[in-house]
C-alpha cells in the first residue's frame, strides 16, 4: 500500500487530501479493498472508503485545533468489515498554529506616522495577519525545516543510499535499509518535495536518483531480484525445471514463479516445453535455435 499526503505540514484548521493506492503482492491495483484512516488529534471528511479499479482513495485531512504532530494510520483490507488485513501505513502530519491574535492599544495622539497606521490596521485583520505569516514567517519556516530535513537518522540514510546507489528501486531501497513500507514511503516522499532527490517510473518500478544526478534516458529492460535468480538457478540444468522445482529452491510460493516466468517468457528470456503433464523451463540463451 502506498500512502502519500499532498504535503506533510498544514495550519490549524486547514486540510490536505491523503492519495492511497492499495496493491496485491504482484504491484496489481486491488478493487473493492476497504481503506480506513484514523486520526489521533484531526479529522477526515470520510473515515471508511473503498478502493476502484485503479485500487485508490483519496481522503481530506482536516488538522485539529493547536499546533504540534498529528499521527495518522491508515490501514487497507481485501474487503469488508473483518476480513483479511493488506496493510497498514503511518505517517506523521506537521500542524502550525497561526500567530496568536494581540490587541492594538491605543496609539499615543503624537509620534505616529501614516504608515504605522496602516500596518496596525491591516495586522488587525485575519486576512491582514494570514498575510503576514504567509509572507514572512512561513518563508522562514519552510527554510529552516528545508535545512532540518537531513538531520533525521533514518531519512539521511535514505538519502546517502540514493546518493550512493542512483537509479535504485523502491522495494530494493526497502530491502536494503530493512525499513517499513510506510517509514519509507514518508522520508522519501519528504526528500522529493524539498528537492534533494527526484523519480521517474520504470516499468512496474519506481527508481530515485539525487536531484543534481541527469536520468538516463534508456534504461533497457530491468529484472527484478527474484527473476535474476530464477534464471541463474534454470542455467545450472540442461533439463530444466518445473514451476513447483524453482518454487521449492527459491523458497517461495508457486503462483509467484509462475507470475515472474510469464514475464520472463513476455521478455523472450525464458521457453516453456512440455514434458509429461508438466511444464519445464529453460533459459532461452542455453538453448538451440
Amino acid at each position: 500500500m502506498q500512502v502519500v499526503p499532498n504535503a506533510d505540514l498544514v495550519q490549524t484548521g486547514g486540510t490536505i487530501t491523503i492519495d492511497v493506492l492499495v496493491t496485491d503482492q504482484y504491484n496489481v491495483p486491488v478493487r473493492g479493498a476497504t481503506v480506513l484512516l484514523l486520526s489521533d488529534r484531526g479529522s477526515a471528511t470520510e473515515r471508511t472508503l473503498f478502493t476502484g479499479a485503479d485500487g485508490r482513495v483519496t481522503f481530506t485531512y482536516r488538522a485539529p485545533a493547536g499546533d504540534g504532530t498529528d499521527g495518522i494510520r491508515v490501514a487497507a483490507s481485501s474487503g469488508g468489515y473483518g476480513s483479511d488485513a493488506l496493510s497498514e501505513h503511518e505517517l506523521e502530519i506537521l500542524v502550525l498554529a497561526p500567530p496568536p491574535r494581540k490587541t492594538v492599544e491605543p496609539a499615543p495622539a503624537v509620534g505616529v506616522s501614516l504608515g504605522a497606521v496602516i500596518a496596525i490596521a491591516v495586522v488587525s485583520t485575519e486576512a491582514g495577519r494570514l498575510g503576514l505569516f504567509n509572507l514572512v514567517l512561513f518563508p522562514l519556516y519552510s527554510r529552516l525545516r528545508r535545512e532540518e530535513v537531513l538531520d533525521h537518522f533514518v531519512r539521511g540514510q535514505i538519502y546517502g543510499y540514493i546518493q550512493s546507489h542512483p537509479g535504485e528501486h523502491y522495494n530494493r531501497m526497502r530491502e536494503d535499509l530493512r525499513i517499513t513500507n510506510g517509514t519509507l514511503s514518508h522520508h522519501v516522499r519528504t526528500l522529493e518535495m524539498q528537492g534533494f532527490v527526484k523519480s521517474r517510473r520504470d516499468g512496474i518500478f519506481r527508481r530515485f536518483y539525487p536531484e543534481e544526478m541527469n536520468i538516463p534516458q534508456d534504461q533497457g529492460t530491468r529484472l527484478s531480484d527474484l527473476q535474476i535468480r530464477l534464471l541463474a538457478h534454470l542455467r545450472r540444468s540442461g533439463e530444466g525445471y518445473s514451476q513447483a522445482d524453482l518454487a521449492t529452491a527459491l523458497g517461495v510460493s508457486q503462483q509467484t514463479v509462475s507470475y515472474n516466468l510469464r514475464a520472463l517468457s513476455r521478455h523472450g528470456h525464458v521457453r516453456a516445453v512440455r514434458a509429461g503433464r508438466q511444464r519445464k523451463y529453460f533459459v532461452l540463451d542455453g538453448l538451440d535455435a
